[in-house]
């Protein structure tokens, strides 16, 4: 039997250990969240909420980030927050799409015009699955429009 040429028996072993490492993330854990938003007592109709890591841990955590629709936001894996400190960022939009003309371009607005500044809130989410978070954005808040993603 002859032998492989040293680089190739090289890649040959490099793939061999990725595929015993297995191909996970190998991040903190993440944890599915839910809950409502509302904006003067009533479900805001479009939106998006980032959670954005604040403070420092052991385990280094990633932002979480997820749309929503009439009021209510589920996290999906891979885009939840971990445990901890978050600052929270909330956009609502009042759900009726358009379009503007820009010169020859046609920029979209799926979610519709902001309602309300973006708001911003900090909580703390506990290490376990399923929790719910309802946020209620206050009127007359001073703050700022972001810009749409």
């Amino acid at each position: 039997m002859k032998k492989l040429p040293a680089l190739l028996n090289g890649c040959v072993w490099v793939a061999v250990l990725c595929l015993l490492t297995g191909c996970g993330d190998g991040g903190p854990p993440r944890y599915h969240i839910s809950g409502t938003v509302t904006f003067e007592g009533q479900p805001v109709p479009a939106g998006a909420i980032s959670f954005i890591p604040v403070g420092e841990t052991e385990v280094p955590r990633g932002p979480g980030f997820c749309r929503f629709t009439d009021g209510r936001y589920e996290s999906r894996s891979g885009r939840s927050p971990g445990s901890g400190s978050y600052r929270v960022l909330i956009d609502g939009y009042d759900g009726v799409a358009f379009e503007v003309k820009l010169g020859e371009e046609i920029e979209e607005h799926p979610m519709g015009k902001p309602i309300f500044p973006t708001h911003m809130v900090e909580v703390d989410l506990p290490a376990e699955p399923g929790g719910v978070f309802d946020f209620d954005v206050p009127a007359n808040e001073p703050g700022k429009f972001r810009a749409r993603r």
